[in-house]
């Protein structure tokens, strides 16, 4: 059968859901965009994305790319309107593209931008009643010129297998962070990491030490340890943050970016 490849933009709160990948019994973004796409397809259609969001994580725009028959009833300036009615409020389509058959939503990006929320809890509070759900408390007395400092140790290339999930760890754990720094908000912090891909919870377990570092119950020494390949001495193992606060915010793919506005007419 004749097809044509689509790359979708797609944001999401990640809050209720299983995650990105489809899974037999629970609720999953990509489940309910190839059950929606299928839908009006009248055939199977397989989505591949980015990247696979943990469940709990959002995503202000996530990539992905299909592969519809060239018979498909829906014109792509009407696609958007057409799905979101076929998903849930969480999901949310937010522009369709057509791009050259050789596009992968996976591999053919050069990097992705991940930002972690975090709001300040003043002493004696539990939760704050307007606090933003997509994010998670830090405590007063958070000191950020230290975090700033230990952050530098993150950058480049390392071996980031303590950064992650011991059961999933690919043969090379070896990734590069390519930025990481600390935004000051009104009522907290945001941390931005990019990096050309990560290991499973290595974002939220890089976010997680570095918490530690700042509200004094970890030391920025013991990163370069913890870095390099193999076991290091007996270390205290890696918590992660919890992953309501985590989003990926973009997804990027140089000259070849199909959301790229300057290359839309």
């Amino acid at each position: 059968m004749e097809t044509f490849r689509i790359a979708l933009l797609l944001a999401y709160d990640g809050r209720f859901l299983s995650g990105w990948q489809i899974q037999p019994h629970d609720v999953t973004v990509q489940g309910l965009v190839e059950e929606a796409l299928t839908s009006l397809a009248k055939i199977p259609v397989r989505v591949t994305g980015a990247g696979r969001t943990d469940a709990g994580v959002s995503a202000w725009a996530q990539v992905a790319h299909a592969d519809l028959p060239s018979g498909f009833p829906i014109p792509l300036d009407r696609l958007a309107r057409v799905l979101n009615t076929r998903l849930p409020p969480e999901i949310r389509l937010l522009d369709v593209r057509p791009v050259p058959r050789d596009f992968h939503a996976r591999h053919s990006a050069k990097g992705k931008v991940y930002k972690y929320s975090f709001r300040l809890l003043p002493e004696g509070l539990t939760r704050h009643p307007l606090a933003d759900p997509f994010s998670s408390p830090i405590r007063a007395g958070f000191d950020l010129a230290r975090v700033v400092e230990a952050s530098k140790f993150f950058l480049g290339e390392h071996d980031f297998r303590h950064f992650s999930v011991a059961s999933s760890l690919p043969e090379d754990p070896v990734r590069k962070v390519t930025g990481l720094f600390w935004e000051a908000l009104p009522a907290g912090f945001a941390l931005w990491i990019t990096g050309p891909g990560f290991l499973h919870r290595m974002v939220r377990m890089i976010g997680g030490f570095l918490k530690d570092v700042g509200e004094g119950r970890r030391s920025a020494s013991e990163i370069p340890s913890l870095l390099r390949p193999g076991a290091p001495p007996s270390f205290r193992p890696v918590s992660p943050l919890p992953p309501e606060g985590l989003s990926l915010v973009r997804v990027l793919y140089g000259a070849g970016d199909p959301f790229d506005p300057r290359a839309q007419n």
